[in-house]
């Protein structure tokens, strides 16, 4: 009689509950009490639920999984009512009404985020933020807020390639703010996306690589994160997943809280800048997995950034910079005084230009300007004596010219590295520079203040990264396995190829050794056949495919579709393929550039809606990203 509410504390409901069922238990079973104990749910771990009155308890029956989204009360004249948990509708919830007007509700419930209505709701989103820009989301969503009509979604300002969202991110008048009331239905879409991509690269029996992609020289950071990997059809694919905008030091906090689903199966990371030292992201990520990690790459750029800064604080560097200047500023100001030195308009804007500190990145300009304008100040000095004594000695202008000539080198395999270019050198180490520059400018390698000071620090911490990924990627390429490697060696090294080609082969088999213990049941070795048919010694898949017969080496030749038809007689070799050539994916020219794209799309959303919907820039930005592809 004291009636019961699902609002009222639980430990009141469950001790009026048990008096109630020990009632039962002990009276005359009466309609009334049958009504009531077949709409109450059974208590757990009550010993007398389900075994007092088998008649009746027998007849009770599970509550509606409908009721569980449902907040059962009594209103004030005390009749049931069932309030929706999402849109906190009221519906009359008397057992006489039943559950089947409430179920038919919570379908269509625009709110349920497993309603019918919510999907479609969100697959239409989904297909505006993957053709608008946020400006175009904005103005749609503005549109739909004042009544207008909705029907251009079908038509051509929402086709693929068209470019009118794009002009309207400037657009004045927009209310960025109309996107809060659809703040609900983007985070969900976001969640849902997030997890499904997630779930997806988890489940693929591969390792990937990632590619840090960053508008570097701002105070705050624009990034995206772009995962690389060869899917199970033996197809190259990359995906971004992740964006954000802060400082760069903590950029690999991004990286590995945008991982974590994968963060055991990645096999490098391809970063912009220099990691800080405060963070050792290399033994994170080594750690992680039981391969091989291959480590943490630096592009192109980054390279040049630390050459940059290496530079800078060398005084020998900054000595020939000052003693530049001074021989530009005095024929600058001695052009202009004495008539019998006329300078064209090369000359002239190549003493503008060495007038000045080169700036971040322009040394190789600075340096090829320089040596342009050589013969000329040489020329200068025979007619001039004041000149004469303040211009570069030969042995200093031999210095320059050097320099110019490491750092073309230097800009040239970064490049080539960056590209994937075919002409690019195997393994770079000292050797194999000073046989490059000798050629080139025949500078006395042992006294070569830049070899000391610049080029051997590149090494270490550019090019002797990439040492056993290109190693790896050409043994495994079936046109050259270790010819490739032993041409470059004894190219180089001469006499110590052999040397080299032992620590090669060495490294290789290490690395597939990894890969073989980690699964013993697919690694494969053969019984061999000697030439009379006899058997012979055993031998490992690597041995068979080393004594195989390499593949015509035809330019055009698709690796990754001879792996795919070979990785039955192969399998451990084949995982090594599939994880160390997706790494040429960081290279391809379409996938970074449509990082980048994203990138500077988002850093625009961040500083045009930023202050309006905050929470909101990353959730859109990163759906662009997970209903796209990196290229598009």
């Amino acid at each position: 009689d004291r009636g019961w509410s699902l609002e009222g504390e639980r430990e009141l409901i469950k001790q009026d509950l048990q008096l109630l069922f020990n009632f039962i238990s002990n009276q005359a079973v009466n309609s009334s009490f049958k009504l009531i104990t077949a709409s109450l749910p059974a208590m757990k771990g009550d010993p007398n639920a389900g075994s007092s009155s088998p008649s009746a308890i027998k007849k009770m029956k599970k509550p509606s999984d409908v009721l569980e989204e449902m907040r059962e009360y009594r209103d004030a004249d005390g009749n049931v009512k069932a309030e929706c948990n999402h849109c906190k509708k009221t519906f009359d919830g008397s057992s006489k009404k039943g559950t089947t007007h409430l179920k038919n509700h919570l379908e269509s419930c625009q709110a349920n985020p497993k309603s019918k209505g919510r999907t479609e709701e969100l697959k239409m989103l989904a297909s505006l933020i993957k053709k608008k820009s946020v400006g175009g989301l904005i103005e749609h969503f503005s549109n739909t807020e004042r009544d207008t009509t909705d029907e251009d979604f079908d038509h051509s300002s929402d086709r693929e390639g068209d470019t009118s969202d794009e002009k309207r991110e400037n657009s004045d008048g927009l209310d960025p703010s109309v996107l809060k009331s659809r703040k609900d239905e983007i985070l969900q879409l976001y969640q849902e996306e997030k997890e499904k991509l997630h779930q997806f690269l988890k489940n693929l029996s591969c390792r990937f690589s990632l590619q840090l992609v960053a508008l570097v020289g701002l105070f705050e950071v624009p990034c995206s994160l772009v995962v690389h990997y060869i899917d199970d059809s033996w197809q190259r694919q990359s995906k971004i997943i992740s964006f954000w905008v802060d400082d760069a030091d903590i950029a690999m906090e991004y990286v590995k809280e945008s991982c974590l689903s994968i963060h055991g199966k990645i096999c490098s990371v391809l970063v912009p800048f220099q990691i800080p030292p405060a963070y050792d992201g290399e033994s994170w990520f080594s750690r992680q997995g039981s391969l091989p990690f291959a480590g943490c790459l630096r592009n192109a750029d980054g390279l040049m950034d630390y050459i940059d800064g290496v530079l800078r604080s060398e005084d020998y560097f900054r000595d020939g910079i000052q003693s530049l200047k001074e021989c530009a500023h005095y024929v600058a100001s001695k052009s202009r005084s004495d008539e019998r030195i006329q300078l064209d308009g090369d000359v002239q804007r190549a003493i503008c230009w060495l007038n000045r500190v080169p700036d971040p990145w322009g040394h190789l300009k600075y340096f090829a300007t320089a040596v342009r304008v050589k013969e000329a100040f040489f020329e200068l000095g025979q007619l001039d004596s004041d000149f004469r004594t303040i211009n570069l000695t030969e042995k200093k202008w031999d210095e320059v010219t050097a320099t110019l000539e490491h750092l073309k080198f230097l800009e040239d395999v970064a490049v080539g590295f960056s590209s994937g270019k075919c002409e690019t050198p195997i393994i770079v180490d000292l050797p194999y520079v000073h046989k490059i520059l000798k050629d080139r400018c025949n500078h006395p390698v042992d006294d070569c203040l830049f070899c000391k000071k610049v080029m051997k620090g590149a090494i270490d911490l550019f090019f002797s990264k990439y040492y056993l990924i290109r190693v790896i990627a050409v043994i495994l390429d079936p046109r050259f396995k270790m010819d490739g490697v032993q041409l470059h060696c004894k190219e180089i090294h001469g006499s110590d190829a052999d040397r080299c080609l032992e620590k090669v082969n060495k490294d290789f088999r290490d690395v597939y050794d990894a890969y073989a213990a980690t699964d013993t049941s697919n690694s494969k070795s053969y019984e061999m056949l000697d030439a009379m048919g006899r058997p012979s010694s055993p031998k490992s898949e690597l041995d068979l495919y080393m004594k195989e017969l390499k593949v015509p080496a035809v330019e055009e030749f698709d690796i990754l579709a001879w792996w795919r038809g070979n990785a039955p007689f192969y399998p451990t070799l084949a995982r090594m393929a599939r994880d160390y050539l997706a790494l040429k994916i960081p290279f391809d020219h379409r996938a970074a550039e449509g990082a980048g794209a994203l990138v500077h799309g988002g850093l625009l959303c961040h500083y045009f809606y930023g202050e309006d919907i905050p929470e909101l820039i990353r959730p859109l930005v990163c759906l662009k990203g997970f209903l796209g592809t990196a290229e598009n």
